[in-house]
């Protein structure tokens, strides 16, 4: 029933999960970028506009950030400039696909520019879209780094579990969750709670309860 924006990293078939119309499908340009980045530094001249137009993009990300502009600001930002840098990209890369050597590191970054463009216009066209999955990524390193530990979890439902439990982790980490506190008081309540109220127990949503327990708890400043 999840309603809302999906960032993924334009891998195959991740655009498609959800309910279309209901899910929003937003690419990554941290990676469109880093197709670019790898063509200059193989030494071919022609991503050097590409690379040179994502860094734009991100740069006027970075100021918004840096002069603190609200969510509105910067979206209006965005449509203005960055929405224009991408769109003559995004041209170019149509253009100049068909003449580029197949399976070359250009030929790489343009082809993902291509493929890709629908998603990652959104990045920039969806007010409160993050440009990147990077935060995500991030999170998922750990347990990328230490995939050949998951080969011996014991049982063949026990990874699964370990997944949704990974899940329920990183999600706490997100909302700026105690993770003992969150995980503690979930395993006493879990037992007597019921199974239609279990999105209360989700990280976000049991912060919010504790922070609106505590306030009312707390007696007004004189």
């Amino acid at each position: 029933n999840y309603e809302g924006l999906l960032q993924v990293d334009g891998a195959n078939g991740l655009s498609e999960i959800g309910v279309k119309g209901q899910v929003i499908a937003l690419g990554c340009l941290s990676h469109a970028r880093r197709y670019a980045y790898k063509a200059v530094e193989d030494g071919d001249r022609n991503a050097d506009v590409y690379l040179e137009g994502f860094n734009r993009i991100f740069r006027i990300d970075r100021l918004a950030k840096h002069f603190k502009l609200g969510e509105a600001k910067r979206q209006a930002l965005r449509m203005t400039h960055s929405l224009a840098i991408f769109d003559l990209l995004s041209a170019m890369a149509q253009t100049e696909l068909p003449e580029a050597t197949p399976k070359t590191l250009y030929w790489d970054c343009l082809h993902y520019l291509v493929e890709q463009e629908e998603y990652l216009r959104r990045c920039i066209t969806t007010p409160g879209a993050e440009l990147t999955n990077n935060a995500a990524e991030r999170n998922l390193r750990p347990l990328k780094t230490g995939v050949r530990n998951w080969f011996w979890v014991g049982h063949p439902t026990a990874g699964p579990r370990l997944a949704n439990l990974f899940t329920l982790i990183e999600n706490c980490r997100q909302a700026g969750v105690n993770v003992e506190a969150y995980v503690t008081d979930l395993v006493t309540r879990l037992p007597g709670h019921p199974a239609r109220k279990i999105a209360e127990l989700l990280p976000a949503a049991w912060k919010n309860a504790r922070e609106k327990a505590k306030a009312a708890a707390d007696p007004p400043a004189a």
